[in-house]
């Protein structure tokens, strides 16, 4: 690219030619490429100061939402609106997941607690099994448990997986996952 002193060299000349013989039939020509030649100055200005901008800057940037949008209420006050952000697929605990779970608590929307513990089950079963804590201790797969499960835990009490709503989906917490888990 040229350098700013060059291209003032070269506006200064085509301005004289321009001026020096205006019936000259070159002239559209010649402001044209005066046109041109503004153009380009101003984009080497505009450049520069980026440049400069950039090297010193210790200015911290600030980042915007990806998504917002102001919106006018019924009473005249105005307020950002932001778009949800979706979660990913992957904090679901789907059917399938539920298969590999073992030595946890289930809390049901009704109250009831069960445990799922493989080693503490007497008796071999095909499928992963859960125990009614008290009074009845009945035992049922533990698929048959999905859309009832409030929550899930360790044996420690800590949080592995929460439903909102009965009809909402089973996600992991934030820090839990199928493979920290070991599933």
């Amino acid at each position: 690219m040229l350098d700013i002193l060059s291209l003032q060299e070269e506006k200064k000349d085509l301005q004289t030619k321009i001026n020096s013989n205006p019936e000259n039939p070159d002239v559209p020509v010649l402001r044209a490429m005066l046109v041109s030649t503004n153009i380009q100055i101003a984009a080497n200005k505009t450049s520069v100061r980026k440049e400069v901008a950039a090297k010193g800057s210790t200015v911290k940037k600030t980042t915007f939402p990806s998504y917002a949008k102001l919106v006018h209420s019924s009473n005249g006050k105005r307020y950002r609106q932001r778009r949800i952000v979706a979660r990913k697929k992957t904090d679901k605990i789907t059917p399938r997941d539920f298969h590999f779970i073992d030595r946890v608590y289930v809390k049901l929307f009704n109250g009831e607690e069960w445990i799922v513990d493989l080693a503490s089950l007497d008796r071999p079963y095909e499928d992963v099994m859960a125990r009614r804590l008290a009074p009845s201790w009945s035992i049922v797969p533990f698929v048959d448990l999905y859309y009832e499960v409030r929550n899930i835990r360790t044996f420690k009490n800590k949080v592995i997986a929460k439903r909102q709503n009965p009809g909402h989906e089973l996600r992991y917490q934030e820090g839990y996952c199928p493979a920290s888990l070991g599933l």
